[in-house]
């Protein structure tokens, strides 16, 4: 096949794929501007009315909460890396190595890849509070712009391979990988006490009490230290930017169709 019919097919599979990534952007805005900003005291109320109604585990309602992060019933957590007195962590280990390979022309090359070795956060439940009361956040996703505390590499000479590794009270036991590693990566996030957030989910009393959790349908569980509006400006310049590719693209692989067939 002429490398122009190649071009065009790549470039039209591109501007499907940038297409969708518009259209995606655009349904998240439409998902965050469709739902009112709601108070903890105006989704008691929501519910108390709904229980005394239908009765328990009968509440359910897309909702978005303003306000700050707080330990919930099991109390603050610890980062297992930093030792941070936080309300969510998240933390990742990456090993950093050389890959060597032989091209099709017998070359041999070296790059530098990573691959995952750890990634793990907390689930425990923290609350939301407001100026009108409390109401417990289920973070099943991670927390979006969370504050990193930790971005260190430790070259391969301070971690012995096949060796059980402590960090704080993290702990994990390193791969017999061979003199190809160059070193590991170790990344941790938190979300601190009175640091504000932004959660959309779903409010529910399944599980017992009020909650706010993973939601069933197109919705997201969106937990941010981000303003809405700061989502709603992100959501649009994605739009925007997958948009105007999606369309240069499309226009790229008209032009390459054409001089294909006049060539």
């Amino acid at each position: 096949m002429h490398p122009l019919y190649i071009g065009a097919i790549v470039a039209a599979l591109l501007a499907i794929g940038a297409g969708y990534g518009a259209y995606e952007a655009r349904a998240r805005r439409r998902r965050l501007l469709g739902v009112e900003t709601s108070t903890t005291g105006t989704l008691r109320q929501l519910h108390e009315a709904a229980t005394a109604a239908a009765g328990m585990n009968a509440f359910s309602e897309i909702a978005e909460v303003d306000g700050t992060a707080q330990p919930g019933p099991g109390g603050p957590l610890t980062a297992p890396i930093s030792g941070t007195p936080c309300v969510w962590w998240r933390q990742r280990v990456s090993r950093r190595y050389r890959d060597r390979c032989t091209d099709s022309k017998g070359r041999r090359h070296t790059r530098v890849r990573e691959e995952e070795l750890n990634d793990d956060r907390s689930r425990d439940p923290f609350v939301v509070r407001d100026i009108e009361g409390d109401i417990l956040v289920v973070p099943t996703t991670n927390v979006q712009s969370a504050r990193k505390s930790v971005s260190e590499f430790r070259d391969h000479h301070s971690e012995r391979q096949g060796a059980q590794i402590k960090v704080g009270s993290f702990q994990l036991s390193l791969p017999s990988t061979g003199d190809d590693t160059i070193g590991y990566e170790y990344e941790e996030w938190v979300l601190t006490p009175e640091t504000r957030v932004f959660v959309s989910g779903e409010a529910t009393d399944r599980g017992g009490e009020l909650q706010i959790r993973e939601p069933q349908g197109p919705h997201d569980l969106v937990i941010t230290t981000k303003s809405e509006e700061e989502l709603l400006g992100d959501t649009q310049r994605v739009f925007l930017l997958f948009g105007f590719g999606a369309a240069a693209l499309a226009v790229a692989s008209v032009v390459l169709l054409v001089l294909a067939i006049l060539r």
